[in-house]
Parts: C-alpha cells; structure tokens; sequence
C-alpha cells in the first residue's frame, strides 16, 4: 500500500512537469508572414506605389540637377575612374547601405544599364531610404556608355501571341528560415540573401525563355490593355501592376522557383524582384525586357536608337 502511495505522488509530480512543459511551449514565427506583414503596412508596401522612381537624366534630360541627389554608381571601379557624374559615389550593393547611412538627402543609383540599378533602390527604399533610379542607368550619360543599342530588337516578334491570360496559378507561400523572430531582422536577413541571389545571376535572357517557356511560371507585368495589344510571352500570365501582396497576387508565384517576371525595359521588373527575393522568391527578370523582343512595337518605354533622345 505503501508503494502505491509512492507510484501515485511520483506520477502526480511526472504529469504536472509535462503540463508545466506545454504551458511553455512557444508558437513557432511564421518568419514569411511577420516580414510581409511588416513591408506591406497599410498600404501594400512600396513595391505597390512606386510612383515616380525612376528619373529621366542624361540624354533623356538635359536640365536634370544631379547635385539634388547623392548619385550611387554601382559600376566597376575602373568604369567608374574613366567616366562618372561629379560628385558620384562608387558603391557595391553591400557597401551601399553604409553610404547611404550617411547621406542626408535623396540617392539616385545608377550603373550600366538601369537594371542593377533598379534592384539596389528597392532594397535601399525597403531599409527606409529615399532612392531613386536613373533611367537606362549611364548609358543615357554619355554615348560612349551606350549598353541599350545592341539590345533592342525585333528579333523575336514573331514568337509572341496576342491570346487572352489563362487564370492566375495559387501557390502557398514560401517558407523563410532566418532564424529571427522580428521583422526588422528578418529583413536584414532576406537582404544579404537577395544581394546573394542577385550577384548569381537573376537576369535571364528572352530567348532562354522563349525556347523554352513550358519550363516557367512567367508573368508580364502590364496592364490587360498591353498584354493583348502588344503581344507576350506564350504561356506569361497577365499580372496587373501593383499586385504584389498577400490580399492580390502575391500568391501567384511558385515557391518552388523558376518563375520569370518582366516588362518594357526590365527595371521596374527588377525593382519588382528585389522584393520578390527578400521575401523568399526565387525569381528572374528578363534583361531589357520587351525592348529585346519587339522593340519596334512599343509606342514608349523604349530606348531610342540609334542613341538620342
């Protein structure tokens, strides 16, 4: 009887520890969603309301004041030694945060194209920085910069339907494992993990995609008006702009990767990117967007060739 007494005491004492154990248990963060959450605020985020972020300079505007705004170049050293806007700050996509720590004013980023270029701001504006992009990147600047002429082309016109968008595909979110449990570390995360990806290579050429469109989960991020008008990618769902969050069609992209994002010129798709990556995306922007495939067909958002505006 005695030992009874004892087995009872002993396994009272065992089922109050396992109870103590549960009422200590921790829900597991959701990193994805406290990120989003945080990103998105109220508004959607400024990956959905970008307004006037990319800024016409160089060729495009011969009045521009470059001295309103502290000009991050993201080109090689060398490059940047042989020609550079005055007062122009030669930066790299990871020293650029300490830089722009220090600057007071808004940052206008440029490198050899706009699309770099493009990437950096969302990531600097997403750090709470007031970062613009300079349009076509220095290949406005100077005709001797000139990356655009060779790339605009008409060269797969003949590719490209005019059929309407199937449904937008629903994917789950991805799953993001930082290890953190705050937004705001999060984020710090996610952006080393995007400035990895970029320097990887998130730049993909139409013409891998085209020869092989089955293969992706391809958005054109245009209206419904240009997505018929223009023509498109076989296969590229319609993404209207300004879409990009949980309550529209952020779910429309497969956590899995192999997705392909693109637009006229290629840098509003890859600012686009930039927070597609942060979040957990695996991603591509096609370089030089439309103006690579049917460069004669757009009536704007387009490089003028030959070079001159």
């Amino acid at each position: 009887m005695k030992n009874n007494k004892w087995f009872i005491l002993i396994l009272g004492i065992a089922l109050l520890g396992l109870t103590g154990c549960e009422d200590e248990k921790v829900d597991e963060v959701n990193e994805f969603e406290v990120l989003v959450e945080y990103l998105e605020g109220t508004d959607g985020g400024y990956v959905n309301n970008m307004g006037s972020w990319i800024l016409a300079a160089g060729a495009l505007n011969s009045e521009f004041d470059y001295s309103g705004y502290t000009v991050f170049d993201l080109r090689s050293a060398t490059d940047f030694a042989s020609m550079a806007i005055e007062g122009a700050v030669n930066v790299t996509l990871t020293s650029m945060f300490d830089e722009a720590d220090n600057v007071t004013g808004p940052i206008l980023v440029t490198c050899y194209s706009g699309q770099t270029a493009s990437f950096a701001h969302t990531l600097l504006r997403l750090k709470g920085h007031e970062a613009y992009v300079m349009k076509f990147g220095m290949s406005a600047y100077d005709v001797s910069l000139d990356k655009w002429t060779s790339n605009c082309s008409d060269q797969y016109a003949g590719d490209l339907v005019t059929t309407a968008s199937a449904t937008l595909p629903t994917f789950d979110y991805p799953v993001l494992s930082t290890g953190f449990e705050t937004a705001e570390e999060i984020l710090d995360a996610r952006i080393d993990a995007a400035i990895e990806s970029w320097s990887n290579g998130l730049l993909i050429l139409a013409g891998d995609v085209i020869t092989d469109a089955s293969s992706y989960n391809i958005m054109n991020y245009w209206s419904e008006e240009d997505y018929l008008g223009h023509g498109h990618i076989d296969g590229a769902y319609q993404l209207s702009p300004s879409t990009l969050k949980m309550s529209g069609n952020l779910s429309s992209f497969d956590p899995a990767g192999n997705n392909i994002f693109y637009c006229y010129t290629g840098q509003t798709a890859a600012s686009s990117i930039a927070y597609l990556t942060v979040i957990g995306y695996d991603v591509k922007s096609i370089k030089f967007g439309f103006n690579n495939m049917y460069w004669t067909e757009l009536p704007g958002h387009k490089w003028s060739k030959p070079f001159g505006f």
